[in-house]
């Protein structure tokens, strides 16, 4: 038997480490990305074909903190695993027909 024989494991686990491997090389030589902008308002403009007007913009930016906001206070409740969801779902008996 050759002596550089792989098997199909020996084989695909050398070429997912070449390919990780240059993965990380190119990932590595790329100038460091810029920060990007996280106002509300820019996430907004980001998929719209057109700016809204900054009352609008205004509108927004106040609805999306009134939701972190909200979001906030739900979060700093602890939840404890496996709890039991809020509502319990209890269906009417089937009523048999009369005839």
């Amino acid at each position: 038997m050759n002596r550089f024989a792989l098997t199909r494991r020996q084989f695909h686990l050398a070429l997912m480490t070449s390919a990780a491997a240059l993965a990380a090389r190119s990932k590595a030589q790329e100038p460091p990305a810029q920060p990007a902008d996280t106002s509300p308002t820019s996430a907004v403009n980001s998929w719209l074909p057109v700016p809204m007007p900054p009352e609008q913009t205004q509108k927004v930016a106040e609805a999306v903190k009134s939701m972190q906001k909200t979001l906030e206070s739900l979060r700093s409740c602890p939840l404890p695993e496996g709890s039991e969801p809020a509502f319990v779902f209890h269906p009417y008996p089937l009523q048999k027909e009369r005839r």
